[in-house]
């Protein structure tokens, strides 16, 4: 990216963190739809995605729901800049329901410390900043290869005074003391991982390569694993949080039964609302030997 560019892009993201949330859903939903009528690679990847996920579901259904992908998607995008930019109050006031907080409450007190999933889904961005609001956190991310947005997105998501480590053996040594002295972390348990940190498992039934990561922190701290959501209300600039119970099986011996459990639990999240996942992503891109390649157009 050269200067000219990033700083035509921080332009930008400064005109559209004054812009109301709600006018800016409106215009991620203009830009959801101009990809879908492109037949954007986007699109593409969408749809091939809910038809592996989906293969029984209805193909007018399916049609709808890519189309809503793909403009919560840019809907992501947008939110972006006022989530990374504003007050957290302003931010966190926009939280206005909260599911399963007592639940969280209770994790949280526990002294074998937390893990908090957080998958692609919905407004996913606002989560750190309510977790760290809670208590001390630390949170697992990749650092973008752009410095100056290297820069920006560290000092938006550590601002509310979570500790950021990166996707590294020093940021998984990290977290695993926060664990050990009763911290909470969070984790996106939804990206595909490097063979050598990760096992094949079902998602959707179809095999996904898993994170390997959270198996072994519960496994080794005892810690409670829960997953926490953002979902966008309509015809507002609202969200409702959600936290869940993950499956117990996710530190179970067996690392097959426990990379499922830690799927389904990503999937108990997509089920909340289908089209604020991310099915954009690749997450089938890698396969075992012998087995069927996706995303070859």
């Amino acid at each position: 990216m050269t200067q000219i560019t990033t700083f035509a892009v921080f332009a930008l993201f400064q005109f559209f963190s004054i812009m109301p949330i709600r006018f800016l859903r409106f215009l991620g939903t203009m830009v959801g739809r101009g990809a879908w009528l492109m037949n954007s690679r986007l699109r593409q990847v969408t749809e091939e995605n809910l038809a592996i996920c989906y293969p029984d579901m209805d193909s007018k259904q399916r049609e709808t729901l890519a189309k809503n992908s793909l403009k919560h998607l840019a809907m992501t995008a947008m939110e972006l800049a006022p989530i990374w930019q504003r007050p957290v109050t302003a931010v966190l006031n926009a939280v206005v329901e909260v599911e399963g907080y007592e639940d969280f409450k209770q994790a949280l007190s526990d002294d074998r410390g937390l893990i908090i999933l957080a998958p692609h889904f919905g407004s996913w961005e606002v989560i750190g900043l309510y977790l760290a609001q809670q208590a001390r956190i630390s949170i697992m991310y990749q650092p973008p290869e752009n410095q100056a947005m290297q820069q920006l997105m560290y000092k938006a998501r550590s601002r509310n005074g979570a500790s950021m480590v990166p996707t590294d053996t020093t940021g998984v040594k990290a977290l695993l003391q926060a664990l050990k002295k009763g911290e909470m972390i969070g984790v996106l348990p939804d990206q595909v991982p490097p063979l050598e940190g990760g096992g094949f498992a079902p998602f959707f039934g179809v095999p996904a390569l898993t994170t390997t990561l959270v198996k072994k922190l519960a496994k080794r701290t005892g810690a409670r694993v829960m997953t926490a959501s953002v979902i966008r209300l309509p015809h507002s600039g609202q969200f409702r949080m959600v936290f869940a119970a993950a499956p117990e099986a996710i530190a179970a011996d067996d690392e097959l039964e426990a990379l499922t459990a830690l799927n389904k639990s990503v999937e108990d999240t997509v089920a909340l609302a289908p089209e604020q996942y991310q099915w954009e992503y690749k997450r089938f891109k890698k396969q075992p030997d012998g087995e069927r390649k996706y995303y070859q157009k």
